[in-house]
């Protein structure tokens, strides 16, 4: 398992596509419909099921039509998408990320124009630093957007952070 991208290589050092991932492609093969390209957005479909999961079927942002999706090529098309929403809507805001982050995250977000700000993330050990990351979010609740890491990405460092906040 490559934990930097989350891809499992076998022995020689191939990534086999999974029989579940061949049997998905299969699907949609068999039940598509169209080659037309969909919109700048992507799918509404996606839209009406991930929203619903993000903020809850109930929520009063999805029932006051507050809330809208955007499907992207990749994680990083998606932040990159993310960053010159920012830059335009919510100009001389900075974004926070956690340290460690991906490398190419500082230059899609400077790239946008974006200052960019660190928070802790795993400590010496390579654990959550959940003191760290609290004490920061405390500094910066109010001031500027945020970006985690795990929520967003790959999670190569298998941390997960739980409610009570430190088992891992």
């Amino acid at each position: 398992m490559d934990l930097g991208v989350g891809v499992y290589r076998d022995t020689q050092g191939n990534t086999p596509v999974m029989r579940a991932v061949k049997e998905a492609e299969a699907r949609l093969l068999k039940n598509e419909t169209t080659k037309t390209y969909i919109g700048s957005h992507g799918a509404p479909s996606y839209g009406e099921v991930v929203l619903p999961m993000v903020f809850g079927a109930e929520s009063p942002v999805l029932k006051a039509n507050r809330a809208s999706a955007t499907q992207s090529p990749g994680g990083t098309g998606a932040l990159r998408l993310a960053a010159d929403f920012i830059a335009a809507q919510l100009p001389g805001k900075g974004i926070w990320v956690s340290d460690p982050t991906w490398p190419n995250h500082h230059g899609i977000f400077t790239a946008a124009g974006i200052e960019l700000h660190k928070y802790p993330y795993v400590d010496p050990d390579n654990r959550l630093d959940f003191d760290g990351m609290r004490a920061a979010l405390k500094a910066f609740q109010k001031a500027m957007w945020w970006y985690s890491t795990p929520a967003a990405t790959t999670q190569p460092d298998l941390i997960f952070p739980t409610p009570s906040g430190r088992k891992c």
